[in-house]
């Protein structure tokens, strides 16, 4: 995010000689700041480019009393300051209640505005740290109890899935030879019931009840098998390409199956590319951590859809290609191997989920999640 955009003021005072006065006040303060024409263009303004400050001038009849109801709708991140001339205690009130953080007497001077500007971005980041807790906590609680009924729901689906495709197994080997069509249902159905065994899998990895592959593994061998493994080879096809492996890193060997998670996704994302498609996982490293990234030039993602890529079952593949398990079966095992994942998207230009891990985070960090709480 860009400064402008996260801690910019915006002054909306009519009168050019005073909004420049007050910018230039702001300036000196160490503040991004910009100007709109008083509180009608200021709306006109924020649509364009948000600002976490919004200065505006109380006029009779008209200014930031009649503002702040559209502000707040439109945008409640933005922290209301407001300028007014001889402000009297049931106007400074109304103005508050309609959503005001501060009310300055107008004209105000250059170091009580600089004061305001400064306790109202803070209290613009702590709403905002608030409001993100907030959803953070909110997710957690869905995705527990999304787990726990994924654990029920694939317990019992387990059993009588696993004798249903030994029986077609039997069938299977006992009429192909004289009955060829039969024989190719059968492979259907076969397909059909692996992979709801695989979906049964993952929702017994997404709900915990599995134990994490605690063995360390030398972090190049592990990316060159995922590499190996899934690249598609051949004329037209999209490149896979393995970037800066360290030789000396060490990784739990539960990271395999996030990494196999994300080149297949990159492969997915790039597939209408051709041979234009590229998928590069890179390896970087600092004084106490290192960092996988996998990072394609393929379709993005919609930005209404990033804030819902980690929540379990959503997808945006065709029916049939993905269970919407993956990314958070993913974002799991890195969490319990002490680390976390990050993702980063844009229509049309490509994609990079970033898996960050301390030096260090082996055996101890991939710990058995047998028994815990969903």
């Amino acid at each position: 995010m860009s400064r402008s955009q996260g801690e910019s003021i915006l002054i909306a005072v009519a009168e050019r000689a005073e909004r420049e006065r007050l910018a230039a006040a702001l300036r000196r303060h160490g503040h991004g700041v910009r100007c709109a024409a008083g509180a009608g263009d200021a709306l006109a303004s924020l649509a364009r480019e948000p600002a976490a400050v919004v200065v505006l001038e109380e006029e009779p009849g008209a200014g930031a009393g009649r503002l702040l109801p559209t502000l707040r709708a439109r945008h409640p991140d933005a922290v209301p300051v407001v300028l007014c001339p001889q402000p009297r205690v049931e106007g400074t009130v109304a103005l508050m209640r309609e959503g005001a953080f501060h009310v300055l007497e107008y004209p105000a001077t250059a170091e009580e505005l600089g004061a305001v500007a400064a306790k109202a971005l803070e209290h613009g980041r702590l709403t905002r740290g608030n409001r993100d807790l907030q959803s953070r906590l909110d997710l957690t609680e869905r995705l527990a109890m999304i787990g726990r009924l994924a654990s029920g729901v694939a317990h019992e689906l387990n059993n009588p899935l696993d004798g249903v495709r030994r029986y077609v197994r039997l069938t299977h080997e006992g009429i192909e030879k004289e009955h060829q069509e039969l024989a190719q249902y059968l492979e259907r159905a076969l397909s059909g019931l692996s992979r709801m065994a695989g979906i049964v899998r993952q929702l017994l990895t997404f709900s915990r009840n599995v134990v994490l592959e605690n063995e360390e593994e030398g972090l190049r061998a592990m990316l060159e098998e995922v590499v190996r493994t899934l690249s598609p080879g051949g004329y037209a096809m999209p490149e896979v390409v393995l970037e800066n492996p360290y030789l000396d890193l060490k990784a739990p060997r539960a990271l395999f199956q996030v990494f196999v998670n994300l080149v297949k996704n990159a492969l997915d994302a790039v597939e209408g590319k051709g041979a234009r498609g590229r998928v590069v996982v890179r390896v970087a490293r600092t004084e106490d951590a290192f960092e996988v990234a996998v990072v394609d030039n393929g379709c993005g993602i919609p930005r209404q859809n990033l804030r819902r890529v980690f929540e379990p079952f959503f997808t945006t593949k065709d029916v049939g290609k993905g269970t919407g398990l993956g990314l958070p079966i993913s974002a799991r095992i890195v969490e319990r191997c002490g680390g976390s994942l990050r993702l980063e998207s844009q229509l049309d230009s490509g994609t990079t989920v970033t898996v960050a891990l301390p030096l260090g985070a082996d055996a101890r960090g991939a710990r058995s999640l047998q028994g815990a709480e969903a």
